[in-house]
């Protein structure tokens, strides 16, 4: 039990982590072409957090940890990809 918590509170908290970094890289729009990389590499390691999230194991005792790590998950890959989008209609 405590070892499926564990797992889902450090999941959760990278989830958070990396949802912050996504929030970070939304600059003025004259730096969106410099941002494109790292946005993607970001993208990357969340789609391979939710990977890892939907293999680990999990209880009935952590559900709130599982449900808040999967929204912030999707919340991160969803800024990225808007700056990905952007930054593809200004740079070319």
């Amino acid at each position: 039990m405590r070892n499926s918590q564990f797992v889902s509170f450090l999941l959760l908290g990278a989830a958070v982590v990396l949802f912050f970094f996504s929030l970070t890289l939304l600059p003025p729009v004259e730096l969106y072409c410099r941002f494109q990389r790292p946005a993607v590499a970001l993208c990357l390691v969340q789609l391979a957090l939710l990977t890892i999230r939907r293999w680990a194991p999990s209880s009935a005792n952590d559900k709130v940890l599982v449900t808040a790590t999967y929204v912030f998950i999707p919340l991160g890959i969803l800024f990225n990809a808007v700056l990905l989008f952007i930054a593809h209609g200004k740079c070319g």
